[in-house]
């Protein structure tokens, strides 16, 4: 049997006539989920974090779709502390009593569950900037470019990557294996606008997938996880892997080019 059922996918579409409870067995299915895949990923040492406060580990909303609900997710990123440094970076004021720290504003591995489908993405959006443009500075290093595609033949080749927004699954949208044929990557890359545009990287199921059995659902999760863990540390801005002078002098290039 599979741990996310057609009755949790239902649950999502919110109707008059469902039970009341069964949203929240759903909601308490997917904290049990993370209790056991956040123990994995504390043993293999991932500077990977939920959200600090309890109520807002499972989420109703998505980093795809900030503005959005009819979802269930939970997003891993940045600890508290380093996402209130990075916020105050991009000049938002950061309380230290309030909750304004949001994860969309970084880059998120996400577990997400909707009315069709069950996805495990790495979705950084355009208003995690400060991450968008360091990833531009540092793919405008040809070593760089030369690592992303190192990592991405390393992964499955049925991950989705695309530029759109929501969380509803897009026809506009390239393999790993198309991704890591030829310059396609390149040419992707250099029509991605920051501030624009949403990235992301991952795989859906259909609801009652085989993979997602709950025999197997912590493995497949964990697995997925740790692959998107590798590109997340690659796009992930820190003191140690800090592009932005690179972006500036990209940006100072491309106006002169349009002056």
């Amino acid at each position: 049997m599979t741990y996310f059922t057609y009755t949790d996918h239902i649950a999502l579409s919110y109707s008059k006539e469902q039970e009341p409870s069964t949203g929240e067995q759903t909601v308490a299915k997917f904290y049990s989920l993370h209790k056991a895949l956040y123990e994995r990923i504390r043993t293999r040492h991932m500077d990977l974090h939920p959200h600090w406060q309890k109520s807002n580990i499972v989420s109703h909303t998505s980093a795809t779709s900030p503005m959005s609900g009819g979802v269930l997710s939970l997003p891993y990123f940045r600890s508290v502390e380093q996402a209130q440094m990075v916020e105050k970076l991009m000049g938002i004021e950061v309380s230290p009593t309030q909750n304004t720290v949001y994860p969309y504003r970084h880059p998120v591995i996400e577990l997400r569950l909707a009315p069709d489908h069950f996805a495990i993405e790495l979705v950084l959006s355009p208003y995690a900037l400060w991450d968008q443009q360091n990833l531009i500075g540092k793919l405008d290093l040809e070593r760089h470019r030369m690592t992303l595609r190192s990592l991405l033949r390393g992964m499955d080749t049925d991950y989705a990557f695309g530029f759109w927004e929501g969380a509803c699954f897009s026809d506009m949208h390239l393999t790993t294996w198309q991704l890591t044929h030829g310059k396609v990557m390149d040419e992707w890359m250099q029509t991605f606008a920051d501030g624009q545009d949403w990235l992301r990287f991952g795989v859906w199921y259909e609801p009652e997938h085989p993979a997602l059995d709950e025999e197997t659902i912590v493995a497949e999760t964990f697995t997925r996880v740790s692959e998107l863990y590798n590109l997340y540390d690659f796009m992930l801005w820190t003191s140690n892997n800090n592009f932005h002078s690179f972006y500036e002098k990209r940006q100072r290039f491309m106006r002169r080019v349009y002056a």
